[in-house]
């Protein structure tokens, strides 16, 4: 049978033991009382109480371990002996030990690579580091040499800029001194054939007054010759008058000074006119040959309009000591053209010496309307898109564009319908041709317009319809 398993008394484990021996025997074993023993396990007086469960088989083994009793089954592992545990203990405790033998020189061995390893990669930090400083030291180095290098690059290239620049100002101002006196030369040389002239007056006048006289019975008047020639709304011009038609060329513009020295050698007191009946405009350089010329003229020169100045000879009209228009003759300025062709720098020279041409002759004609340059363009192409602003007669007067409007223009000098000479008289060069009229392949009439011979020259030129065209 089986037992459960009891905490018990020695006494009653006894008795079980020869209640398991009955029962294997077939004899029923009777239960007593046992009374317990101070320090069996119990108090006294309590019973000890064996429980039969049921039957068993007489080839179990009732077996008592620590004051336990259990029992172990016929079919169960053979028990070993204490000699056999203890060798068994024996050799498991030789076995643990060579394990923990192995373990521990695993261990040592595992220490020792571990610090071999914390040595090399201490020792591969510290090369590292080296390696790091260098490094850094030759990057802060080359850094240095470059930066050297920059500031090197840098400085020659600001050299290079500066001689540059200062080779272009020395350029520029060279070929500006060259124009100027280029300019300067033709004007001594037109007052070298004003003293020429000078010398011949006396001739000329013996002549012209035999002319007056064959012509006398032509004409009932001879010129008037007046110092104030603006009289009751009526102006009386004298012989003493140089046309300005057309383009103004360098031909053009030598023609009229050397009339202007002339007339101007001839008697200074008396004025001179400049007689515009229709003019575009023109060079910019002939232009201001001639408001130089007429600037150096002790006699007075006045500006006669009779029907239109634009450009280069609307600066020569406002300009002038005093000019004369009709009321509906038309006046128009505007800024001057460039054509000005090349690379960059070429392009921005010329567009420097063309506001530098634009302001000097601007300029004066702003300050005698009482505005600024800037304030003078604006009103340009407020007046107009294209910049062209004109006006007529009256509003040129309000504009102080031109003085006087002229209500009548009296020509005393024309005493004659006689075709003029060929030849020049009396020193004076003949008024230039006018220039020929061609037509282009698609039937268009034109002017060709010369060449400026002045390289630094400008047109300044009223053309809306393309009629005169620069070669």
């Amino acid at each position: 049978m089986l037992f459960e398993k009891k905490y018990l008394t020695r006494s009653a484990l006894s008795l079980a033991a020869l209640m398991f021996a009955g029962c294997a025997a077939g004899t029923p074993v009777a239960t007593a009382d046992v009374p317990a023993k101070a320090g069996d396990g119990v108090h006294a007086g309590e019973e000890v109480e064996l429980q039969q469960v049921s039957e068993t088989s007489a080839t179990d083994t009732l077996v008592v371990v620590d004051e336990e009793i259990e029992v172990v089954p016929a079919n169960a592992p053979k028990m070993l002996s204490k000699e056999e545990i203890e060798k068994e203990l024996k050799k498991l405790s030789e076995e643990t030990n060579k394990i923990h033998l192995e373990k521990s020189l695993i261990e040592s061995r595992l220490a020792l690579a571990s610090s071999e390893n914390e040595r090399a990669m201490q020792a591969m930090k510290l090369e590292k580091m080296v390696l790091d400083a260098e490094r850094a030291e030759r990057s802060a180095k080359i850094a240095e040499e470059i930066a050297g290098l920059e500031d090197e690059r840098t400085e020659i290239e600001r050299r290079i800029a500066l001689e540059n620049s200062r080779s272009a100002a020395t350029f520029r101002a060279k070929q500006k001194e060259l124009s100027l006196l280029e300019m300067a030369l033709r004007e001594q040389q037109l007052e070298m054939n004003g003293e020429n002239m000078r010398t011949q007056y006396v001739m000329s006048m013996a002549e012209k007054q035999e002319k007056l006289s064959r012509l006398a019975p032509k004409a009932a008047v001879s010129p008037k010759y007046l110092k104030e020639p603006f009289v009751d709304g009526t102006l009386y011009i004298s012989d003493r008058r140089v046309p300005l038609n057309g383009p103004i060329t360098e031909d053009s513009a030598k023609t009229v000074c050397e009339q202007l020295y002339f007339f101007n050698n001839q008697n200074s007191e008396y004025p001179i006119f400049i007689v515009i009946d229709s003019s575009p405009g023109g060079s910019v350089a002939a232009g201001y040959q001639i408001q130089k010329a007429m600037q150096s003229c002790t006699a007075p020169v006045y500006v006669v309009v009779k029907s239109f100045a634009a450009s280069m000879a609307a600066v020569i009209t406002t300009t002038a000591e005093r000019s004369f228009c009709y009321a509906n003759s038309r006046i128009l300025h505007h800024q001057i053209s460039t054509g000005v062709q090349g690379n960059l720098t070429m392009l921005r020279e010329g567009v420097a010496m063309g506001e530098l041409w634009y302001k000097r002759f601007g300029e004066p004609v702003a300050k005698k309307m009482g505005l600024t340059l800037e304030e003078f363009t604006r009103q340009m192409y407020a007046h107009n898109s294209d910049g062209d602003w004109q006006e007529n007669g009256e509003r040129a007067v309000e504009l102080k564009w031109v003085d006087h409007i002229a209500e009548r223009i009296e020509e005393t000098g024309v005493i004659s319908l006689e075709n003029p000479p060929k030849e020049p008289n009396n020193g004076m060069m003949m008024p230039t041709p006018p220039m020929p009229e061609q037509t282009d392949a698609q039937g268009r009439r034109f002017v060709e317009l010369p060449v400026l011979e002045n390289p630094f020259d400008f047109w300044a030129i009223y053309d809306k319809t393309g009629y005169y065209r620069a070669r």
